[in-house]
C-alpha cells in the first residue's frame, strides 16, 4: 500500500550513514504519537533489518532497536542483562505510572506470575469461549445489515473490550469511555492527545476509576464463588501480607492497556489484510479448520509489540556495544519477518507450519494473555466469516495507523453487499 521511499517519510529523515559505536543512526521518531500510512511501519522495519541488525534510534533519551529474532530472543531470555525496570526511551524521563508486573524483575515478577499463571491457563480461558463467541456474534449481527463498518471501531476495539470488561467485573456501560481512555494512552494524536487528554492524564483518569472502584467492592464484597479478576486480586497476598492499593492500582492500569489494544491491533491488521487477500479468505469461509493456523501466521507477519528493557551492565548485542543503563527496543514488529528464520518472511502463507514468532514475547515475561488472545483472535475470525464472507476495502478508504510502541491501525474501512431486508 505504500513503496520503501513513502514509509520513510513518514518516519522522517533518515541517515544510516552516521554511526554510533558499530550502529548506524536514524534520525526519526518511531514511537512519538501521531499517524503515517498504514503497513508503513512493517515497510521502514524491513529496511532497517536489510541495513544491520542493531540501529541507534535518536528519540527521546535514545535507544538501540534490535530487528533480528534471533538478538531479540537472545535479550528477552536474559532478565538478569536486560532488565524490565525501564521507563519508555521516547519520553525522555520517568513517567508517574509504573506498570506491573511488567516493570519488574525477579523476584517480584515471580510472584506476580504465580498468583496470574491460574487466571490465564488454557483451561480457564477455554471456559471464556462461549462468552467471546455470543459477543462476537451480536457485534457482526448488528454491523451485517448496514453493508459496511469500521471494522477497528465497530468490532475490533469492542470485541477485546467487552471481554476485558466481562473479565474484570466491570457493566458493560463504561465500554465508551474506555474505549477514548485506551485510545488517549495508546494512540494520541501528533498533537500528544486525543479527546483533549494527554496519554498521562487518561492513565490518571483509569487510576482514579479503579481508586473509586475499590472503594465500592471493600464496602460491598463480591459474595459469588467465581470472583472476577478485579475482586480475585484484591484477596491476593505476598508473604502474607496483602497486595498494597499502589500495587493494585498499577497491575488494574496494566490489565487495562494490554486487554484492550493488544487483540484490537492484532485483529485489525489480520482484517485488513484478509480484505485485500481475497484467495486467503476464501480459504477461511472454505475451511475454518485453517483458522488456528491463520492465525499464528498473521501474529507472525503482523507483530505489534515493541518492549523496551535497559542494561545492567556493558555488553555487545550483533558486533554492537551497549552500556550499561542504556535501552534496547525489542523489534518484535520486525522479528517475525526475519528472512534469516521465515522463507518469503514478508508473505502471509496460511500452510506455513513451523511459525515460532515472537509476538507474544519469551523468556519470563512471555505475555501471560496469549492463550485468551489466541482464542479471542480465531472466534472472531470464525464468526465474522461464517456471517461475511466477501468483503473488501471502501472504494474511498482513507485510513491511517499509529506511531507509537505498539502499533495499530487507527480505522479499517469495509464494505460488502447487505443482505435483502424482508419485507
Amino acid at each position: 500500500m505504500t513503496d520503501a521511499a513513502t514509509a520513510e517519510s513518514a518516519f522522517g529523515a533518515m541517515e544510516p550513514h552516521v554511526h554510533r559505536g558499530q550502529c548506524p543512526v536514524q534520525h526519526t521518531a518511531l514511537n512519538s504519537g501521531g499517524t503515517r500510512p498504514p503497513l508503513s511501519g512493517y515497510e521502514l522495519f524491513d529496511k532497517l533489518r536489510d541495513e544491520a541488525p542493531v540501529h541507534w534510534i535518536d528519540e527521546g533519551r535514545g535507544y538501540h532497536l534490535l530487528t533480528r529474532q534471533e538478538d531479540i530472543l537472545a535479550v528477552a531470555q536474559d532478565p538478569l542483562l536486560f532488565s524490565s525496570r525501564y521507563f519508555l526511551p521516547q519520553l525522555g524521563g520517568e513517567p508517574p505510572f509504573i506498570l506491573k508486573p511488567v516493570n519488574l524483575d525477579a523476584p517480584e515478577h515471580t510472584k506476580w506470575r504465580r498468583l496470574l499463571a491460574p487466571v490465564f491457563a488454557p483451561g480457564a480461558v477455554a471456559a471464556w469461549d462461549d462468552r467471546i463467541r455470543t459477543r462476537a456474534g451480536e457485534l457482526i449481527d448488528d454491523l451485517l445489515p448496514r453493508g459496511g463498518c469500521d471494522a477497528v471501531r465497530d468490532f475490533a476495539l469492542r470485541l477485546p473490550t467487552s471481554i476485558f470488561l466481562s473479565l474484570m467485573g466491570l457493566p458493560q456501560s463504561e465500554l465508551d469511555q474506555f474505549l477514548l481512555w485506551e485510545t488517549a494512552i495508546l494512540h494520541p494524536g501528533a498533537d500528544g492527545t486525543y479527546a483533549g487528554l494527554s496519554p498521562l492524564e487518561a492513565q490518571d483518569a483509569v487510576t482514579r476509576y479503579f481508586a473509586d472502584l475499590l472503594v465500592q467492592r471493600r464496602s460491598a464484597p463480591t459474595t459469588s464463588d467465581e470472583k472476577d479478576l478485579f475482586s480475585l486480586a484484591m484477596t491476593w497476598t505476598f508473604d502474607g501480607e496483602p497486595i498494597s492499593d499502589d500495587d493494585l492500582l498499577s497491575f488494574y492500569l496494566l490489565m487495562f492497556e494490554a486487554g484492550l489494544d493488544t487483540v484490537t491491533a492484532e485483529l485489525g491488521y489480520g482484517m485488513l489484510h484478509l480484505a485485500t487477500h481475497p484467495q486467503d479468505r476464501a480459504r477461511l469461509v472454505a475451511d475454518p479448520s485453517l483458522i488456528p493456523n491463520a492465525v499464528e501466521e498473521l501474529l507472525r507477519v503482523y507483530p505489534i509489540v515493541n518492549s523496551p528493557r535497559v542494561l545492567t551492565r556493558d555488553a555487545e548485542i550483533n558486533g554492537c556495544p551497549v552500556r550499561k543503563g542504556e535501552y534496547v527496543v525489542m523489534g518484535m514488529s520486525s522479528a517475525g519477518r526475519d528472512e534469516a528464520l521465515f522463507e518469503n518472511a514478508t508473505t502471509v502463507d496460511f500452510d506455513r507450519t513451523r511459525i515460532p514468532h515472537l509476538t507474544f514475547g519469551a523468556g519470563p515475561h512471555r505475555c501471560l494473555g496469549s492463550h485468551l488472545a489466541r482464542h479471542e483472535l480465531a472466534i472472531a475470525y470464525e464468526e465474522w466469516h461464517k456471517r461475511i464472507p466477501e468483503y473488501r476495502l471502501a472504494d474511498d478508504a482513507d485510513f491511517d495507523e499509529a506511531v507509537s510502541g505498539l502499533w495499530g491501525l487507527n480505522s479499517l474501512p469495509l464494505v460488502w453487499d447487505a443482505p435483502a431486508s424482508r419485507s
